[in-house]
């Protein structure tokens, strides 16, 4: 079972009353395999959110309403931002994009590395 956030803090209250009413002995373990997080406004979201401005004429909002992503194992070891590609097809078969927003997520992608590299 795949749990995110707060629902693995409250799992393990909220499932007493239900083996509770089973009956017998249980004992449930939980084991976490990239923990939530939340990645500040800072220097990286910044250059992120220009360069966005740059390619496409409007600011982008910073927001949690992404899913989950493998970034939550390497947030301990660098910035992270979550940014791509979105879509009606993503993850599906004959998963489907317009060439143009791959042609301006690249263009997004340059400024970002150009941004990047000009604030080290």
């Amino acid at each position: 079972m795949a749990v995110r956030g707060r629902q693995r803090r409250s799992l393990g209250g909220a499932a007493d009353p239900q083996f509770a009413g089973v009956g017998g002995r249980y004992e449930l373990k939980l084991h976490v395999s990239g923990e939530s997080f939340l990645t500040p406004p800072g220097a990286l979201s910044e250059i992120l959110s220009s360069a966005i401005e740059q390619a496409v004429g409007r600011r982008p909002e910073l927001s949690t309403t992404g899913g989950t992503s493998d970034a939550r194992f390497i947030k301990d070891h660098c910035p992270v931002a979550e940014f791509g590609m979105v879509g009606r097809s993503m993850h599906k078969v004959d998963e489907e994009v317009a060439l143009a927003d791959i042609e301006r997520l690249a263009a997004i992608y340059e400024r970002v590395l150009d941004g990047f590299f000009a604030a080290c």
